[in-house]
C-alpha cells in the first residue's frame, strides 16, 4: 500500500508546531516500521488460483507487511525452496501436501485457495463411455500427483481399483494428454488445454472431470513454522487474501488482467484456466475447515482419504493426522462476511 503524505497549513504557536511534527514524525516513523518489518514470499506455480496475491497486492488489500511472489513450477524446487525458508508460504494442493508433510517438510495449512471445477479430467477413447468401461484399458497419468488421484477417485465411484486398468506413467499430465491424442493409450488424466484440445478433434471424448468430484482436488496454501510463529501478520495476509477474492469474484476481467501480468501469462490463457476453476471464498473456507483436525472436517476427510490411498500405493509409509498438518488460525481471521 503506497501512503502519500499532504502538506498542511498549521496556523499556531510554535510550541504547538513542535509538538505536532514530533507527534506526526513518531507516528510516521512506527507505521512504516510494522509496513517494512516484514516480508512474506509466496512459492507458486503458474495457476490464477495461487495468483490471487497479485490482485490483492494491486488494490493494497494486504496491510502491515510487505508481499512477494516467487513463480517456480516444478515442484521439488517449490518444496526445496520452502524447505530452506526461501518462500514463506507453500502453494500444493491437499493430496500432495499430505505426501509432502509424510515426507518431513514441516508447515501447516492456513487456507484453501481453490477447487479444480473442470479444469483436470480424464478423456478417453469413444468406446469408453463410463468409468466402468476402463477396466483393462491403457490409462496414462502422472504417478503421485492429483491427476494420480482424481483417477483413483473416477475408479472408485466404478467399483474399480487401480489393479483393474493398465497403469501408464508418464512425468506429467501434459504428456498424458499428449499420448492420448498420439493414440499410444486408451484413455489419459489431464488438464487445459489438452481437455479443450480433446473435445475440439475426434480422437474421442472427456469422459470426466473434477467437476464431476468436487472436493477432490483441493489446492491450499501451507505456511512455514517461522510465519506461523507471527499470528498477526498472519491474520492480515489472510484478511488480505479473502478481501482479493472478493474482488476477483466481483472483478473477474480486470482479475484476469493483473494475475496475467503477475504470472507472465497472456489474459485469455489465465481466463480459460479460470474457467476450470472455484475461488474459494470466506464462506467455502469455512466450510472445509469447520473443525479442521477432525475426521468430521470436509478438509480432513480428504487427508485422511488421500492419505490412505498413499499408501496403499506405497508413496507414503504413514497417514498423517490432519491436527499435525493444518492450523485453525483462519477461523480466528477472517471476517464473518467478505468484503469488496
Amino acid at each position: 500500500m503506497t501512503y502519500k503524505c499532504h502538506s498542511r497549513w498549521l496556523a499556531t504557536t510554535g510550541i504547538t508546531i513542535c509538538v505536532i511534527c514530533l507527534w506526526w514524525g513518531c507516528g510516521k516513523k512506527d507505521s512504516e516500521s510494522v509496513k517494512n518489518t516484514y516480508t512474506i514470499t509466496l512459492g507458486i506455480a503458474t495457476w490464477p488460483g495461487f495468483a490471487t496475491g497479485f490482485v490483492g497486492k494491486e488494490k493494497g488489500f494486504f496491510e502491515g507487511f510487505d508481499l512477494q511472489h516467487k513463480i517456480i513450477d516444478d515442484l521439488p524446487a517449490r518444496d526445496a525452496a520452502f524447505r530452506s525458508g526461501q518462500v514463506d508460504v507453500l502453494s500444493t494442493s491437499v493430496d500432495l501436501w499430505v505426501q509432502e508433510s509424510a515426507q518431513g517438510l514441516k508447515g501447516k495449512v492456513i487456507l484453501v485457495t481453490d477447487e479444480s471445477a473442470g479444469g483436470d479430467g480424464i478423456v478417453a477413447k469413444a468406446e469408453i463411455k463410463t468409468g466402468a468401461d476402463l477396466r483393462g484399458k491403457q490409462i496414462a497419468f502422472a504417478r503421485a500427483t492429483p491427476s494420480h488421484y482424481l483417477l483413483f477417485k473416477v475408479l472408485e465411484k466404478a467399483k474399480l481399483t487401480p489393479n483393474d486398468i493398465t497403469q501408464v506413467k508418464m512425468e506429467d499430465p501434459g504428456l498424458a494428454g499428449q499420448a492420448f491424442l498420439g493414440d499410444k493409450v486408451d484413455a489419459a488424466v489431464t488438464w487445459e488445454p489438452f481437455l479443450t484440445q480433446v473435445r475440439e478433434s475426434t480422437k474421442g471424448h472427456v469422459l470426466a472431470t473434477s467437476k464431476d468430484l468436487p472436493e477432490t482436488i483441493v489446492d491450499v496454501l501451507v505456511v512455514s513454522p517461522k510465519l506461523l510463529a507471527q499470528p498477526d501478520v498472519l491474520k492480515r495476509f489472510i484478511q488480505g487474501w479473502m478481501k482479493s477474492v472478493d474482488y476477483i469474484k466481483a472483478h473477474p476481467e480486470e482479475a484476469a488482467q493483473i494475475m496475467a501480468k503477475g504470472l507472465g501469462a497472456k489474459k485469455e490463457d489465465a481466463q480459460g484456466m479460470m474457467a476450470g476453476l472455484q475461488f474459494a471464498d470466506t464462506a467455502r473456507n469455512r466450510y472445509f475447515f469447520g473443525s479442521a483436525g477432525t475426521p468430521e472436517s470436509p478438509l480432513a476427510k480428504v487427508i485422511l482419504d488421500a492419505g490412505r490411498f498413499w499408501k496403499q500405493q506405497s508413496i507414503i509409509p504413514d497417514v498423517p493426522s490432519p491436527s499435525e498438518i493444518t492450523s485453525q488460525i483462519f477461523l480466528d481471521s477472517a471476517p464473518v462476511t467478505g468484503g469488496k
